[in-house]
Formats: C-alpha cells, structure tokens, sequence
C-alpha cells in the first residue's frame, strides 16, 4: 500500500489530533455545565428546605409546646439543612448563618431574614449558572459541529487513497473504536461489521478495558445512526464509560452517570443507546452487569445457556433513569456473549427473524475458544440470510485463568532457549 506524501500525512495527523482535543474539550463542556447548574439547583432547594424545617420548629416550640425530644428532632432537621447550604455555597455571602437551640422568637425572626436573603441569593446564582450553562452549550455544539467539519475535511483528503484501505472512516476505528486487547485472565472474541457498503464504520462498538490487571470493564453498545453523527457517539460512550470506569466498578452506578452525560451531550435530541455494561474479576471470575435496554446476552456454562435481561431503559429517551446491578460467578471456561441486535434481528430468505432463543441453541452448539464462538455465530447467519443488512456486533467475554497461565509458562520458556 502506497503512503500518504510526508505533507498530507503531517497535516492529516494535525487534523487527528485537533479533532481527539475538540472531542474531549466539547465533552468536558457539556458535563461540567450540567454539574454547575445542578450544584446551583441543590444550593436553592437546601435553602427552601432550612426555611420549612425553620417554621417547623418554631412552630413546636412556641405554639405547641412539644416536648424536648420532638423539638431536638426538628433541630437536627434544621442543623442538617444549615451544613448542606455550607457545603453548596461558593461565596461568603451564600454561607448559612449560625443558629443555636434552644432559641428566641427574636431569633427566628433573624435565621427567617437570613435565609430569605440567602433565598435571593440562590436565585441569582441559578439565574446566572443557566445563563451560563447555555452558553456553554452553544459553545460545545459549535466544537462538536468543528468537528464534524474535521471529520469532513479528513475525508476530503483521503479520497484518493480510500481505493488502496486509507480511507477516513479507517483512520477513525483506529482512533475511537477499540482494538481488542489482551487481558489477563481471559479469552475473548469479537467480531464488528458495518451493513454500510464502503464504511467500516457504524452505529455498534464494543470495548474491553482494565487499568489494574485484577478488574476489567467491558461493554458492546448500538447507537442511533450512522457514520460520521454515530463515530462522535461511539467515541463519547468509550472514553466516558473508561473515564467513569477509573471512579467506580459498580456498573449500574456508572450507566445511570452515562446516561446523565449522555442526555447533556448528545447534539441530536433523538438519539439514544443501547448498552450492556459488565466488570469482571479477573482472579475469581465474579462479574457484575447491567443492560440499558440492550438485547439479551447470553451466559455460557459448557451447554447450558442462560439469557442476561436489561436492567434499565434505553440510554436518552428516560432522563433520571437508574439501572440495577447484576451478580454472576464464572467458572474456567465459562464465557458471556453478548451482541447487538443485528444477530437476533438478521432474517432468513422468508423475512423470519433469528431471535434470542435460536442464538441460545447455536451457543449450546457451538463452544470452543472465545474468538472461534463469535466467528461461528456470523457463518451460522451468513448462512441463514442473504446478507448483513444491519450492523452487527458480537463479543465473547470468556474465563480462561489457566490459559493466560500456560501462555506466561510458554513466554518465559522462549526466553529461556533465546538466552541459552
């Protein structure tokens, strides 16, 4: 294959980079505008909290004259509102102002001033961060659509060698979508195909990650769209869940804060995901799982074969959404399947889809290493249908400890007659 003149690839590799930095920049906008108005938000509602639990307790001091334990239970009520609105404030003037019980009508009149002043105080400061967050939003669109032009512009200038496999939406797998990678401890498989004539790239993605060698993340996703609009999000979903990855294993925790960047970031207001997302425990096989809204996976124990049902709703069409973690132990052998819906979607020569309960038989059927089950499933519907008509992602996550063993036993033994 011929290679690019020396200029063009200096400034295809500008361009590269100038997209990767936009990408992350226009990410981080829209996150942390969205945490600003949030904290604004919260700062209001702790304040309308301690003027409620205020009027409560002065209520059952004077007028009803409650007795000592239900007032201390009014007061740690309003304690507890006060040290929230510490902990949200910015500024000296959004700060609590001190109260002490037992207390005078006196001062509650002077804690019911306070908080009214700290009341307009909030407003203000929510009045100016949306003010703000919308400009930041204007602002990371404006970086997003830059790059869709970066994008564009790399596609211009690759054209001439798209013929000979340097074509853009290459250059774009190597840079977003993941390359599968060796982890310890495990055998996988994969397979990602573009129904797309002369694109390799479409809405499916699939990763799997580790930063410490004991817990890996892994995840296979289908996003609304196709090309250059779904390469943007399937490098949003990568780089995001690797990034909430490094801050918490618990992957229904980290589906919910996803789904929450995703709903501040996404250009298109009808966009959304389909995501399984799984950890697993690389000493004892231990995986935790949650699906939003993703198309059974299969577990895989020699010819029994189980299916691994959503746990939550589509990622962007329900906003707040919270998503169930799910426990299961793998023994060696053992393997996961997951896949996107162009497997159980794809339809014989008849129009009859495949299904969940087909892919389940062939699994029963198929077994053997990680990477021959994922080739297995695409002849098996290669053979079924005409064609692939959709785009299609499989990958096999399976438990192989003593197989990472024996290829260590067989390094060092290389080693060793190399030395010798």
């Amino acid at each position: 294959m011929p290679a690019l003149p020396p200029g063009r690839t200096l400034l295809t590799t500008v361009l590269v980079v100038g997209l990767t930095a936009a990408f992350f920049f226009a990410t981080y906008l829209s996150y942390w505008a969205g945490v600003d108005i949030s904290s604004a938000f919260t700062y209001q509602s702790d304040v309308v909290a301690a003027q409620r639990d205020s009027e409560l307790l002065e209520v059952e001091q004077f007028d009803r004259r409650s007795s000592e334990p239900m007032l201390r239970a009014y007061e740690k009520l309003l304690a507890s509102d006060l040290d929230r609105i510490g902990l949200e404030a910015e500024s000296k003037s959004e700060r609590p102002p001190r109260f002490t019980f037992p207390a005078t009508r006196n001062d509650y009149e002077m804690l019911t001033t306070k908080l009214a002043n700290l009341e307009n105080a909030g407003r203000v400061r929510f009045e100016q961060t949306s003010r703000e967050n919308t400009h930041t939003r204007d602002l990371s669109n404006a970086l997003f659509a830059i790059i869709a032009l970066l994008f564009a512009v790399l596609s211009s200038r690759l054209r001439s060698a798209v013929e000979e496999g340097r074509s853009l939406v290459e250059r774009l797998q190597r840079a977003f979508i993941s390359k599968r990678r060796a982890i310890p401890n495990l055998d996988l498989g994969s397979v990602l195909l573009s129904a797309t004539r002369g694109s390799n790239v479409g809405g499916d993605v699939y990763d799997v990650f580790t930063y410490d060698n004991r817990t890996a993340m892994f995840f296979v996703a289908d996003v609304s769209g196709k090309g250059i609009e779904a390469a943007v999000d399937t490098a949003l979903i990568k780089y995001s869940l690797r990034t909430l990855f490094s801050l918490d294993r618990d992957p229904g925790t980290m589906l919910r804060r996803f789904s929450e960047i995703y709903d501040r970031s996404a250009e298109n207001l009808e966009s959304f995901v389909v995501l399984f997302l799984g950890t697993v425990d690389l000493v004892d096989g231990t995986v935790r799982y949650a699906s939003a809204g993703h198309e059974p996976a299969w577990c895989v124990m020699g010819q029994d074969v189980s299916r691994l049902m959503p746990t939550g709703p589509i990622v962007g069409v329900a906003p707040g959404a919270n998503y169930a973690t799910q426990t299961l132990r793998l023994r060696f052998g053992d393997a996961l399947v997951i896949s996107t819906d162009g497997v159980t979607e794809s339809r014989d020569d008849r129009g009859a889809l495949l299904g969940p309960d087909a892919v389940s038989e062939w699994l029963a059927e198929i077994g053997g290493e990680a990477q021959k089950m994922a080739d297995a499933i695409v002849r098996r519907i290669r053979r079924r249908s005409s064609g692939i008509t959709d785009d299609l992602a499989v990958l096999v996550v399976r438990f192989a400890p003593a197989r990472a063993a024996a290829a260590r036993s067989a390094d060092a033994a290389r080693r060793r007659r190399t030395l010798a």
